[in-house]
């Protein structure tokens, strides 16, 4: 006697399938529910699209929230806890902090693509997805799960170049003693301010992303740009 799985079951290893055709084949089959990468990583979905994705390195979802200054955080995360509103945490916060939709949304947005960069790359992973599930997030914010993977992937391309000349977060660099290239002056946006400020010959680009609580894509982002430049360069010194 032959037994069929049920229609809904979904469940593998992703060197059979990778994650990107994974994802892709919910999107176009429109599900409803999470995805499980062997306890390691959530990702979200809502009709096919990503809502939500978080792994075991990212912050927590109410801390997220809490970034877009919409209540405490004591209260947003009584919001995440409680199961008795219909209504998602988003759908409330934007009730009584209209204001922060435009912040709320960039945040959860860089967090859900922080956390798919990260695993988007070739693993042995066991996966599971469990259909009708939501999250308490609600997928107000969702997004076309493709173009989610087309910025991840073009994380991955960048992260690659990155790498050759940042191959560590234990990587120390300080200002560069003149300005490159004959240049007398240059405009330095706040992310790069931030990013300067840190650097004193000995925090390594670990400590910067600790102090700064920005991701290390985005941090290494800027670090190799002003690498570039010549405006800071190695270390003679290491932590």
């Amino acid at each position: 006697m032959s037994v069929t799985a049920p229609k809904n079951r979904l469940e593998g290893n992703l060197r059979d399938l990778p994650l990107r055709n994974l994802l892709e084949t919910i999107a176009e089959q429109e599900r409803t529910g999470v995805l499980s990468l062997e306890g390691q990583c959530e990702i979200w979905f809502s009709k096919g699209r990503i809502y939500l994705a978080s792994n075991a390195s990212s912050p927590a979802i109410s801390e997220v929230v809490f970034g877009a200054d919409a209540g405490s955080l004591a209260s947003i995360q009584a919001s995440f806890a409680t199961h008795e509103s219909d209504r998602s945490v988003i759908v409330e916060i934007l009730e009584s902090h209209p204001d922060s939709e435009p912040v709320l949304r960039r945040l959860i947005h860089e967090h859900n693509l922080n956390c798919l960069f990260e695993v988007l790359v070739p693993a042995d992973l066991d996966y599971h997805f469990e259909p009708d599930r939501e999250h308490r997030l609600g997928d107000s914010f969702a997004v076309e799960t493709t173009e989610l993977l087309g910025q991840a992937s073009r994380r991955v391309e960048i992260w690659r170049r990155i790498a050759s000349r940042i191959p560590s977060t234990s990587a120390v660099f300080e200002l560069s003693p003149i300005l490159p290239d004959g240049l007398v002056e240059r405009l330095v946006s706040y992310d790069e301010w931030r990013y300067l400020a840190q650097m004193n010959g000995k925090n390594t680009v670990a400590d910067i992303i600790t102090e700064t609580g920005e991701s290390a894509f985005r941090v290494c982002s800027v670090l190799y740009r002003l690498l570039l430049e010549g405006v800071i360069g190695e270390a003679n010194s290491k932590k």
